[in-house]
């Protein structure tokens, strides 16, 4: 696959999310997941590609017995908006029926890819489900997709850092930043 080079973009000198503040959200994050599910073992699923870095660092930081697994999915839009019509291109390898699954994600914006993921694994009759994303923008919402973790809340801006990407770029960025001019 050859990737088209990106034209010139300028991100935000200042990180919108730090590093220290993604690691100590996550380790908030953590101390919920481990009150609510204690006693349970966790299946979480990990929503490829943009989770990787948020999954990583979560499932290290849940003190609670967990499995995972990935799931990776295509949604057909343009490229900064969802259209909610999902391809499933890496599917579940493990079932999920009568397991306590928590769904990681990256970002949760218009909502439609997460309710067809949301449909499909309830489907699978899980135990319970829940969802976990490391950026919420609420006011993108076009779907009512319940979302119970919270790492960060946000209102508009294109992101990239911290296994967020704009043409597959800059997910390796220890933070998270605006593209401006997006």
């Amino acid at each position: 696959m050859t990737i088209a080079p990106t034209p010139k973009i300028k991100l935000s000198s200042e990180p919108l999310f730090s590093a220290a503040e993604i690691a100590t959200r996550i380790e908030d994050l953590a101390a919920q997941i481990d009150k609510d599910y204690h006693g349970r073992e966790i299946l979480m699923i990990a929503v490829l590609k943009g989770s990787f870095l948020f999954v990583a660092d979560l499932i290290r930081a849940v003190k609670t017995p967990t499995v995972i697994d990935f799931v990776r999915l295509a949604s057909y839009g343009s490229a900064t908006q969802s259209s909610g019509i999902i391809e499933v291109r890496k599917d579940l390898e493990m079932s999920i029926k009568d397991k306590d699954v928590l769904v990681v994600e990256d970002i949760v914006d218009s909502g439609l890819t997460l309710e067809s993921l949301r449909t499909m694994l309830l489907n699978r009759q899980p135990a319970s489900l829940r969802i976990c994303t490391l950026i919420d923008k609420q006011s993108q919402r076009v779907t009512d997709v319940p979302v119970d973790y919270i790492g960060f809340s946000m209102d508009d801006g294109f992101i990239v850092g911290y296994g967020l990407d704009l043409d597959e770029r800059y997910r390796d960025l220890p933070d998270i930043r605006i593209v401006e001019g997006v």
